[in-house]
């Protein structure tokens, strides 16, 4: 089997509505072969790099030979590309990429991470209108949540966290999570500052405190990984292996977090799995949405210590189906994920478990 052509390209699904947070456009990235088998990647790669980089070195070649054309450099970090080939692969033997990886399990649980429009910060909002939010989607069956702990005072967040709490109940009926994504140098927060958030969280049973510091203060991230008990996370942008190997080996976080997109693509995220593993540090990948989330779910269901994943984000008062609705124009299967209950059943459809109809994608407006 070899590679004819690598196509990338976004389509748009439907007009938006206004502020229309669906997936009413999509990237889509295109691996054809000479045996008629298309793998698919769903993001858009950008076209220089494409034609200039990535295709002189993967035309021709045999899309199985992953971790050789990895070796070799040939996909420049596109992970996109390197999930078209893995969606080749499965498809070409008729078994999901999770099979050819060793399954673990064929359901995973999940949690939803609740960006609400308006304010970065989430300002615009009292905490008693996140909270309600939150247990509307409890009441629809999603037991898990994470949000952003962006306002200006930290403790301000924490109130959601003890709003649910109390209306709710324990962590046994209720999982919460806060996000500090220190990724913006004004909104670092000080040493003081996320301990005191982080033992606010511990009181509260919540199940993590998430990038509370500047990612390259490692320091930081061990010294408090070390001073609370509350699990502290991290890891969701780093792209090298050594830098997941400082954050695993030195204890700066409880879970490490790496994401399939960011961190090189499935292989490099199981690699960073089996290092976690050998530590005896569970390994929660940090997710994304829409088809995207496919080649998540493949990774995490062969991760023993991958105990849920990450659906982001989620726009309310959308639902997760709210959301995809638009995908179901270019899908052959009804609906992308089979929610049940707290759970994502995972597809059968070989290769990502994304059954795109190729007739109906070829109908769709591309828009660049």
């Amino acid at each position: 089997m070899k590679i004819t052509e690598i196509k990338s390209y976004t389509i748009e699904l439907e007009p938006a509505q206004g502020e229309d947070y669906r997936y009413h456009r999509l990237g889509i990235t295109e691996v054809l072969t000479d045996e008629g088998i298309t793998g698919y990647g769903f993001r858009k790669v950008d076209k220089d790099l494409l034609e200039k980089q990535v295709k002189p070195g993967l035309i021709g070649q045999d899309p199985r030979n992953i971790t050789a054309l990895l070796a070799t450099g040939s996909l420049k970090g596109c992970a996109t590309v390197e999930n078209a080939l893995w969606d080749i692969s499965g498809k070409a033997v008729g078994v999901p990429i999770r099979t050819l990886l060793g399954a673990a399990n064929e359901t995973i649980p999940y949690y939803l991470t609740c960006v609400w429009p308006g304010k970065t910060d989430q300002s615009h909002l009292t905490t008693d209108e996140q909270a309600d939010q939150i247990i509307k989607y409890y009441e629809l069956g999603h037991k898990r949540f994470k949000f952003r702990g962006w306002r200006p005072n930290p403790l301000d967040d924490v109130e959601i966290v003890a709003k649910v709490r109390a209306r709710v109940g324990g962590r046994d009926k209720i999982e919460l999570m806060i996000d500090r994504t220190a990724h913006l140098p004004d909104w670092i927060w000080t040493y003081e500052q996320a301990r005191d958030v982080a033992l606010a969280l511990q009181d509260l049973d919540a199940t993590w405190l998430e990038e509370p510091f500047a990612r390259d203060d490692l320091d930081s991230y061990r010294r408090l990984a070390n001073e609370v008990d509350i699990p502290i996370t991290g890891g969701e942008f780093s792209t090298e292996l050594s830098i997941f190997k400082d954050y695993i080996t030195t204890g700066a976080v409880d879970i490490i977090q790496p994401d399939v997109f960011i961190a090189g693509g499935i292989w490099r995220t199981r690699l960073v799995a089996s290092l976690a593993e050998f530590y005896e540090m569970p390994c929660i990948l940090h997710g994304t949405n829409g088809p995207d989330l496919a080649a998540s779910l493949q990774v995490a269901s062969t991760i023993p210590s991958c105990r849920m994943m990450e659906v982001a984000l989620i726009f309310p008062p959308l639902t997760p189906q709210e959301m995809y609705a638009p995908l179901q124009r270019i899908l052959k299967s009804d609906g992308l994920y089979d929610f049940r209950g707290d759970v994502i059943a995972l597809s059968k459809a070989p290769g990502l478990g994304v059954e795109i109809d190729a007739a109906a994608l070829a109908k769709c407006t591309r828009v660049d």
